[in-house]
């Protein structure tokens, strides 16, 4: 955003990649309702890519999009280079998908719903089936109708790690997981897919989880990506900086980047973005302030994008 609040897109670096996904100018209504607008969105090989936006921003409506599930109204996916498409089926044998809400027949037990999804996709490793499984103390003879909610989530995840996927989807699936299998997901198994070459997208209004797992981050606000960038980057160049007169500070300063910002009788405090050098020299030639200079948590850095809050801007 630049000092008016008016979104401002952040595109990727200069590192060179190979891309998995590309979405161009994709567009969705419900009704009056316009969910994503000229929306675009990269994902490259490898790198876990966390996406956060508030409840109701279009985050499912995107991921449901990618599956093939919805139709956009425009614009287009690509795959690996090939345009996808609502209903399109042979791309998904490299993709799997985790929703809030996993859907299986309760009929089934764990073996059968296993046996059914090898037959589904080529790459399906049958001894990796079995050691997550054991992981998250699941047994094949397990009727599926009887499992509750978290367990459900958890075979869920067997399903979906044991098809060995080029993409994984992750729709904020680990809200009722318990915390142990949750913590090995997020510590433990996001790195070791990762490290084989999976790419990861992950949704999740749980915005502390993502904190030390993401590689890239994307915003989604008013059916925009407006900030897309890797993570360490953007957690570089955010601060949050208070400025505190000896008696009124001014209603407002002249600054650039502001995402946020606010006035309480003697202080001032923002956060700005892009932080640099030249950003510090110009709060420090402000006369009369003292200056304290924070970096922020992701979850601050967004809230600070998405914020309304332009009261000192």
């Amino acid at each position: 955003m630049n000092g008016c609040g008016e979104p401002r897109k952040v595109k990727t670096g200069e590192r060179v990649m190979s891309e998995i996904l590309k979405i161009q100018h994709l567009s969705k209504g419900f009704g009056k309702n316009r969910v994503l607008q000229d929306f675009n969105m990269t994902l490259e090989k490898g790198r876990v890519y966390g996406l956060l936006g508030k409840n109701g921003e279009g985050k499912t409506t995107l991921i449901r999009m990618i599956m093939g599930i919805i139709p956009a109204d425009s614009g287009e996916i690509l795959f690996k280079g090939k345009k996808i498409g609502y209903l399109d089926a042979a791309y998904k044998r490299d993709v799997g998908y985790i929703p809030e809400e996993a859907f299986f027949y309760s009929w089934m037990r764990i073996a059968d719903l296993l046996e059914f999804n090898a037959s589904f996709y080529p790459g399906w490793d049958a001894q990796k089936a079995g050691g997550y499984l054991e992981r998250f103390s699941l047994t094949r003879k397990s009727r599926i109708g009887k499992l509750s909610r978290g367990m459900k989530l958890k075979l869920g995840l067997v399903v979906a790690l044991a098809a060995k996927p080029e993409l994984l989807i992750l729709d904020d699936p680990t809200s009722g997981i318990d915390v142990p299998t949750r913590q090995d997901f997020l510590r433990n198994i996001i790195k070791e897919l990762s490290d084989a070459g999976t790419t990861i997208l992950f949704s999740t209004h749980l915005v502390h989880e993502l904190e030390r797992i993401i590689d890239d981050l994307g915003i989604l606000h008013q059916g925009r990506l407006i900030l897309e960038e890797e993570y360490e980057k953007v957690k570089n160049s955010v601060r949050r900086i208070r400025l505190t007169f000896e008696n009124s500070a001014p209603e407002k300063l002249d600054f650039p980047g502001i995402l946020t910002a606010k006035k309480e009788n003697a202080s001032w405090e923002g956060v700005i973005y892009p932080w640099n050098e030249g950003s510090e020299a110009r709060a420090r030639s402000i006369s009369g302030a003292r200056m304290e200079i924070k970096p922020l948590t992701l979850e601050e850095v967004f809230m600070s994008f998405v914020s309304e809050d332009k009261s000192g801007v």
